[in-house]
């Protein structure tokens, strides 16, 4: 007969197949002891910014860019971060322009010299950030005799006014208003106009796929004179494939990349309309391990990667985040043959700390890197030991158990006893 326990209903007997039991206990135990290493090797991980940096604005990193061998620039000036959302706002408004805007902006873009165009972009660029020296080319009366051209077309002069607001927006190019809550008006509408087809007119001289072409120089001067003002949320951030894969779509538009430095060049530039005296052109190495190099070009760089420029060969360099507009894919010289890198023209927004300003901490306090292997093996020792501490202590509880059981079992009968007592008084007689 089995007698249940009243706690579980289960008989109090040993159980037949205790090797399955155990069996389970071991593979518990085992379960257990991964699951200790891979919070361990996530608290590791956890430890290092760069998992949280998505999650965060990349251009508050707090570190100068600065300009080490250009004499003429002024590091200390402040950058235009203030100006994106007007510029934002330009590009929307550049989407809702009327097909007659359109049509007459790339005429009269058509119409300029390429010396022209590029004055009047950088003249437009000024007025659309707001500054005080946007001024008006000399080439405006070459405008205003395409203006009375196109003015004879029918679609044109069913239109009222047409030609004299197109008059008034190229003859003067005042302050730009940077108040967000006022409309634009229809001579803005109209310099936006023109401004769009000339970034157009620029982008139509780049040629893709190759190496550089003086055609792609108007671009990219424009690019860097624009980096100030790139935008700082929402701006998409790409990796090599999508920018190689899919060139039509990402042209001249506002993306994100973060790579490895492997190289930096410095690269002096000649006259131009911007007063551009150098650029940095930097390879990138990505970081998921794609063997396609990035290529971002951008005015300033920071010491960290300043310090590096006359090395050969970079590894482990730092780790940069740019933000800037997508001009080309550059054919390169490759260890395989002729090759494609994606070109970015902006800015760097996120970059690791120079050693000048980062705080470190003394010799004694500095503990070097604890190796992945280690913690795993700690873990499973770790693991195994409670383990057999458990076990032992359940084995002991069990034996107790037991001890008790076979006490409570051990009563003398009352015959037996009867027995013992006449035996005793026998001998006594004796």
């Amino acid at each position: 007969m089995r007698i249940p326990s009243q706690l579980n209903r289960e008989s109090l007997y040993r159980q037949k197949n205790q090797r399955q039991s155990s069996t389970e206990n071991y593979r518990r135990i085992i379960r257990l002891c991964l699951g200790l290493a891979l919070v361990l090797l996530v608290m590791k991980q956890a430890a290092k910014p760069g998992v949280y940096q998505v999650f965060f604005d990349p251009s508050d990193s707090g570190q100068p860019l600065v300009r080490p061998l250009n004499a003429g620039s002024d590091p200390s000036k402040p950058a235009s971060a203030q100006l994106s959302p007007v510029m934002m706002r330009d590009i929307e408004s550049a989407s809702n322009l009327s097909l007659s805007e359109r049509e007459i902006g790339e005429k009269l873009a058509t119409s300029l010299q390429q010396s022209d165009q590029q004055l009047w972009l950088k003249s437009l660029l000024e007025w659309q950030a707001g500054k005080d020296n946007a001024s008006v080319p000399s080439s405006v009366e070459s405008l205003r005799e395409e203006l009375e051209n196109i003015s004879k077309l029918p679609t044109v002069a069913q239109e009222e006014n047409q030609v004299e607001i197109w008059l008034q927006a190229i003859d003067t190019l005042p302050p730009r208003n940077l108040d967000l809550s006022t409309p634009d008006t229809p001579v803005d509408l109209k310099r936006i106009a023109l401004l769009t087809a000339l970034d157009n007119q620029a982008t139509s001289r780049v040629v893709d796929g190759s190496v550089w072409r003086s055609g792609d120089f108007d671009s990219l001067y424009s690019f860097l004179y624009q980096s100030p003002q790139a935008p700082r949320q929402n701006t998409p951030r790409l990796g090599v494939l999508p920018l190689l894969q899919q060139p039509q779509i990402y042209r001249n538009q506002w993306v994100q990349i973060k790579g490895e430095v492997a190289r930096v060049d410095r690269v002096e530039t000649p006259d131009n309309p911007y007063e551009i005296q150098e650029y940095w052109q930097i390879w990138l190495r990505p970081l998921n391990g794609t063997n396609r190099p990035m290529v971002a070009i951008v005015p300033q760089i920071p010491k960290v990667v300043y310090e590096i420029e006359d090395k050969s060969s970079i590894e482990n360099g730092p780790e940069l985040v740019v933000t800037g507009r997508y001009l080309k894919r550059l054919s390169y010289q490759s260890g395989i043959g002729a090759d494609l890198a994606p070109v970015i023209v902006g800015e760097i927004r996120s970059a690791p700390l120079h050693a000048s300003v980062a705080t470190k901490l003394p010799a004694a306090a500095e503990s070097p890197p604890i190796p992945v292997l280690w913690i795993t093996l700690f873990a499973i020792g770790l693991g195994l030991a409670v383990s057999l501490l458990i076990m032992w202590n359940t084995e002991k509880a069990a034996k107790k158990t037991r001890n008790l059981r076979l006490k409570q079992n051990q009563k003398t009968l009352p015959e037996l006893s009867w027995i013992d007592h006449s035996n005793q008084q026998a001998h006594s007689r004796e």
